[in-house]
């Protein structure tokens, strides 16, 4: 399987603002970073097929943890989420036909049995998805290029989740719904989990 990391840039005042104001700018932005190193450890740690895929290559943060990682620096692609996931997704099945499993960084606390339940799930359905408690997925796992299971979701609402499966549904797809977790997003989020537990 193929694991595909989804990160932002590190950019003061661009990262992780729901953590503020009980964090300053500079507070988010270094959780953000270390949010991402604690996803990309664990990930490289089980999987050898790795893609970091990020809204600037050029970025030396990207940069430093290609010298301690074993991962494809991409770009993203342009557009909302579920733009960028296709665009992943098209590239990512026309190299070859190996499944994908998209995350975030959002979700550094969870144990690695979750990436590794994705890579079961995926030997008897098409599709493997981790709700959250917001509403939304910490992680998706595909077994081919199926662009609309992410067409026409309202993305950053309670309603992903929901408008996901239910595009699962239409398009005839078998899925497995894996156990509830939650994202880091807030404070009280990260006092739920805090960075020594990552």
């Amino acid at each position: 399987m193929r694991v595909i990391i989804l990160a932002k840039s590190p950019v003061v005042g661009k990262v992780k603002t729901r953590l503020m104001p009980q964090y300053t700018a500079e507070q988010a932005a270094e959780l953000h970073q270390q949010m991402v190193k604690a996803v990309i450890t664990k990930v490289c740690g089980i999987f050898d097929d790795v893609w970091l895929a990020v809204d600037d290559v050029n970025h030396d943060f990207f940069k430093k943890l290609g010298t301690e990682f074993e991962f494809e620096l991409h770009n993203q692609g342009q557009g909302n989420l579920g733009s960028r996931l296709q665009t992943l997704s098209a590239a990512s099945f026309g190299l070859d036909d190996k499944s994908v499993m998209f995350l975030g960084s959002d979700s550094p606390h969870v144990h690695v049995g979750r990436y590794q339940s994705v890579t079961s799930a995926l030997k008897q359905r098409n599709i493997a998805i981790g709700p959250v408690e917001d509403g939304g997925y910490d992680l998706i796992g595909i077994t081919s290029h199926c662009p609309s299971v992410f067409d026409n979701i309202h993305w950053g609402t309670d309603r992903v989740f929901h408008e996901t499966m239910t595009n699962i549904s239409h398009l005839g797809l078998t899925v497995k719904a894996l156990d509830i977790s939650f994202d880091l997003d807030r404070a009280e989020d990260i006092r739920r989990a805090p960075p020594h537990t990552w």
